[in-house]
C-alpha cells in the first residue's frame, strides 16, 4: 500500500488518530520495495587450450563470473581453473588428471536470517521486511539516520527495542553475510591393457573445500537490533577421497555373441571439521566481524566434526546376440558408515533388456523406420544421504553458574536411532525409442513404477520424549508416471535448418504406509496457536499442505445462527468474518478441521525448445512449465494479517466493509485472525516460462581476413512468465514461500573466439 491507503487502513484497523488533512498530507509515502531492488550487471569471462597428439592430450581452462544480485548489496564472484592432461606412456598404460580450483565469494542477507527466515516470530528475512515496512516512515531519517524511531509503532513488538526499529535498507547495506569458499576437486587414474580385451583401471580422487562464514548485524538490523549488535566468524573443511578399482573385460565371439564384463571395489571417505565464534554488545561496530573482541558479551566458542565412509562391491555384465537382443545385469553391495552398526549394508540388484526392432531383417531396409527399440528394466537403489552418526544420541557441554563461579554440564541434544537403515528404492521401466524418415523425427517414451521403502525421514516426536525429531525410517513412498520426448528437424537444407523438440512428464507420488502412526505432522504455523501444517498421511502425496478450508466471508443479514464458531474469536460470527468448512460438523472451528490443501507436487511438467541456423545466424528459444502444483504463500499470508504498524497487501484495499461486501477478504481485525493455514493460500503455481533466448552470428573469415571462428551472441533468460501464482516466483522448491529470492531476468551479450 502507499502511504495515503495505509493510514486510511490504520484508522479502521485499531488507532483511527488520522484525519483528512493528514492523510491528505502524507501522499503516497516511501517505496521501501523499489529500494531494496535494484538492476544488476552481470559479467563471465572464459579462456580454454586444448590440444595435442597420439600419446598426448590436454585442456586447459580458467574462467571469472561476477553477478551482482537484484537485491542491493548482493553479489557473487568466482574464479575457476580446470586441467585436463592424458598421456599414454605405454602401449598398454596411460595415465591421467582432471583437476579443478575454485575459488567463490558470495555476499548476502546475514547467515542467521538465512538459517531462519521467521527469525523472532514475526519478522521475516530483510526482504520480507522490506515488504512490511509503513510507507510513512523515511527510508532514511536526517535526524536519526537508519536507526530511525517510527511514530506510529503502536504495540510491543519484539523488535522494537527503546522505541527504535531495524531498517531493512540499512540492514542490506550494512550487514554482511559472506561466505568465502576455496575448493580443489582432483582425480588421477591409471588404465592398463593386461591383455587384449582385458583392462585394469585405478582411480584416485581428492576433493577439498574450505568455506569462511563472516556475519556482521549491525545495531540498526532485523538481528542485531536486541543484541545492539551481533559478529560472528566461522570456518568449516571438507575432505573428500574416493578409490575406484576395476577390471573391464570385452570380447565378441564369431560376430554373433558381445560381451563385456565389469567388476570393482570402491571406497570413499569424509571429513568435515567446523569452528565458530560470536559475539553481542558491540562498543564500536566499525570493524565488524574484523574485531570480535569489541564485543562485550561473547558466546562460547564452539567446534566439532564428522567422519563418514562408504564402502561398495559391484559388478556389471552387457550382453549382446546379434547386435540386437541386449541384455544388462549389475549388483552392489554397498556398506555406509551413517547407519547403524547391524544395518549398515544394503544389496542392490538391477537387470535390463532391450530389442534393436530397426536391425530385424523383416524392418531393416524400410524407408519410414529409421531405429526402433524396446526397453525393459527393474533394478534397485540405495539412499543413504543423511547426516553422518545420526543413529547415535549425542550431549552438547554448557557453561552454568556466575562470574568465576562456572562449571561444564552435559545435556543430552539428539536422541540417536539404533535401527537406521538404508532406504531403497525398487523401479519397473518400460520404454521406447522410434526414429522415422532418417531420424528426422525421434520419439522417446518411458512408463515407470518407483517404490521407496524405509523412507529416511526427520520425523517430529511426542513432546514428553523431550526431543523435537529423531531420524527414522518411517514407510513407504510410491512414484508412477511416464515420460515422453519428441524430437523433429523440421527443415534441413544447405544454408537452413530448423529442429524442434518437446517433452512432458507425469508423476503421481503417493505414501503408502507409515508404519505404526497415521499421520506425522511437521512445519512451523503462525501465532502462539498455530500447528504444524505439512503433513504425510497414507493415500496422500509427499509433504502435503494442511489446513482449512476457506469459505466466503459472512455477509449482512445472513443467518448466522447455523454458522460454526472460529475457535480463536470470542463470540458468535459477524458480518465481515471469515468463514471456514467445519469438516468435524460440531459447530466450531479448530485443528480438527484441518485437511489436505494439495501438495507441491505438479500434475505434470513439461519444456519445449527450438533451433534454427541460417547461413551465419542461429537462433534458440525454450520454454519450462509445471501445472497445478501448490505453494504456500506464507508471505502473502503475513501481508494480509494486520499486525501492529506494518504495512499490508494492496489486496486488503479489497477487504469487507459494509459498502464492500467482499466475499474473498474479511474484514480488518485483529480478532478475525486465523491461527490456522487455510486454502486462501495454497496458490495454483502453475506457470509457463519463457526461459531463454540465444541469437548468435558467426563472423566468416572472408569478413574478419584472420583464421579464427569469431561467434557475436546475445542471450535473454527469464524474460516471459505466465502464471496465476500471486508471489514473487512460481518456482519455490520448498513449497514454501516466505520471500524467496525472486528469479531474476537477464539480457547479455559476449563473442567467443576460437584460434
Amino acid at each position: 500500500m502507499n502511504g495515503t491507503e495505509w493510514a486510511q487502513i490504520q484508522n479502521e484497523y485499531a488507532y483511527n488518530y488520522f484525519d483528512d488533512a493528514t492523510i491528505a498530507a502524507i501522499g503516497k509515502g516511501y517505496d521501501w520495495q523499489e529500494a531494496i531492488f535494484r538492476t544488476a550487471q552481470i559479467q563471465n569471462h572464459e579462456l580454454s587450450v586444448s590440444g595435442g597428439d597420439d600419446k598426448t592430450r590436454y585442456l586447459i581452462s580458467g574462467s571469472y563470473t561476477k553477478q551482482e544480485g537484484i537485491l542491493i548489496n548482493t553479489d557473487f564472484e568466482r574464479y575457476n581453473a580446470r586441467m585436463n592432461l592424458d598421456r599414454k606412456l605405454y602401449k598398454n598404460l596411460t595415465v591421467g588428471v582432471n583437476a579443478t580450483g575454485t575459488k567463490s565469494t558470495q555476499n548476502s542477507v546475514t547467515a542467521v536470517e538465512s538459517g531462519n527466515p521467521t527469525y523472532q516470530g514475526r519478522v521475516t528475512n530483510s526482504l520480507g521486511y522490506a515488504l512490511r515496512m509503513a510507507p510513512v516512515v523515511p527510508i532514511y531519517d536526517a535526524k536519526e539516520g537508519y536507526n530511525y524511531r517510527n511514530p506510529y509503532e503502536k504495540t510491543n513488538d519484539l523488535t522494537n527495542y527503546e522505541g527504535k526499529n531495524p531498517n531493512p535498507i540499512s540492514d542490506m547495506n550494512n550487514s554482511v553475510g559472506q561466505n568465502i569458499n576455496t575448493s580443489l576437486l582432483s582425480n588421477f587414474y591409471t588404465t592398463y591393457e593386461i591383455i587384449e580385451g582385458l583392462t585394469a583401471k585405478v582411480n584416485v580422487g581428492i576433493n577439498y573445500s574450505n568455506t569462511t562464514q563472516n556475519v556482521f548485524a549491525p545495531s540498526t538490523s532485523v538481528v542485531g537490533l536486541l543484541t545492539q549488535g551481533y559478529g560472528a566468524i566461522g570456518s568449516k573443511r571438507y575432505e573428500s577421497w574416493q578409490q575406484e578399482y576395476t577390471l573391464d573385460y570385452s570380447k565378441t565371439f564369431n560376430r554373433i555373441h558381445a560381451f563385456n564384463v565389469l567388476a570393482g571395489y570402491t571406497t570413499q571417505g569424509t571429513s568435515v571439521r567446523y569452528v565458530t565464534a560470536a559475539t553481542t554488545k558491540f562498543s564500536n561496530e566499525s570493524l565488524t566481524f574484523n574485531n570480535l573482541y569489541d564485543g562485550n558479551l561473547p558466546d562460547f566458542p564452539r567446534s566439532g566434526g564428522n567422519d563418514s565412509w562408504l564402502k561398495s562391491a559391484l559388478g556389471r555384465v552387457n550382453y549382446t546376440l546379434l547386435g540386437r537382443y541386449n541384455l544388462t545385469t549389475t549388483f552392489r553391495a554397498d556398506e555406509s558408515s551413517r547407519l547403524a552398526p547391524g544395518h549398515r549394508w544394503g544389496y542392490f540388484p538391477s537387470v535390463g533388456l532391450s530389442w534393436n526392432l530397426s536391425e530385424e531383417s523383416f524392418l531393416k531396409h524400410t524407408q519410414t523406420l529409421s531405429s526402433a527399440k524396446l526397453r525393459l528394466t527393474y533394478g534397485s537403489v540405495g539412499n543413504q544421504e543423511i547426516g553422518d552418526n545420526l543413529y547415535l544420541s549425542t550431549y552438547v557441554a554448557a557453561k552454568s553458574g556466575e562470574g568465576n563461579e562456572t562449571i561444564t554440564v552435559y545435556k543430552k541434544s539428539r536422541l540417536g536411532n539404533l535401527n537406521l537403515t538404508w532406504e531403497t528404492t525398487v523401479q519397473y521401466n518400460a520404454g521406447v525409442d522410434v526414429g522415422l524418415w532418417k531420424d528426422r523425427l525421434t520419439f522417446v517414451a518411458d512408463v515407470y513404477y518407483k517404490e521407496t521403502s524405509d523412507l529416511l525421514y526427520n520425523a517430529p516426536l511426542d513432546i514428553a520424549s523431550g526431543f523435537s525429531h529423531q531420524m527414522r525410517n518411517v514407510g513407504n513412498v510410491t512414484n508412477k508416471g511416464a515420460e515422453l520426448t519428441v524430437n523433429a528437424t523440421i527443415v534441413d537444407k544447405r544454408n537452413l535448418r530448423w529442429t524442434v523438440s518437446a517433452n512432458i512428464a507425469r508423476n503421481i507420488n503417493t505414501v503408502t504406509d507409515l508404519g505404526n502412526v497415521k499421520i506425522i505432522l511437521t512445519g512451523s504455523g503462525i501465532g502462539t496457536s498455530s500447528s504444524n501444517e505439512i503433513i504425510l498421511q497414507e493415500g496422500e502425496a509427499l509433504n502435503s499442505f494442511f489446513g482449512l478450508i476457506f469459505d466466503g466471508v459472512v455477509q449482512i443479514g445472513e443467518d448466522v445462527s447455523n454458522l460454526p464458531e472460529l475457535s480463536w474469536k470470542i463470540g458468535p460470527p459477524q458480518p465481515g468474518d471469515p468463514k471456514f468448512v467445519d469438516v468435524k460438523r460440531d459447530g466450531r472451528i479448530d485443528d480438527k478441521d484441518r485437511t489436505i490443501l494439495g501438495s507441491v507436487q505438479p500434475q505434470f511438467i513439461y519444456g519445449l525448445s527450438t533451433a534454427a541456423s541460417f547461413n551465419d545466424f542461429d537462433l534458440f528459444i525454450a520454454f519450462q512449465g509445471s501445472q497445478s502444483n501448490k505453494v504456500y504463500n506464507r508471505l502473502r499470508r503475513e501481508l494480509e494479517s494486520p499486525n501492529g504498524s506494518y504495512n499490508m497487501a494492496a489486496d486488503m484495499l479489497g477487504r469487507w466493509t459494509a459498502q464492500n461486501p467482499s466475499n474473498t477478504i474479511p474484514r480488518i481485525s485483529q480478532e478475525v485472525r486465523a491461527s490456522y493455514l487455510d486454502s486462501r493460500y495454497v496458490e495454483d503455481a502453475s506457470y509457463l516460462r519463457l526461459k531463454n533466448i540465444t541469437l548468435g552470428y558467426t563472423v566468416p573469415e572472408r569478413v574478419t581476413k584472420l583464421p579464427v571462428k569469431l561467434r557475436i551472441f546475445a542471450v535473454a533468460q527469464n524474460l516471459l512468465t505466465l502464471s496465476p501464482y500471486r508471489g514473487y516466483d512460481p518456482e519455490v522448491s520448498s513449497g514454501i514461500d516466505y520471500g524467496v529470492y525472486p528469479t531474476a531476468r537477464t539480457f547479455s551479450v559476449g563473442a567467443g573466439v576460437t584460434f
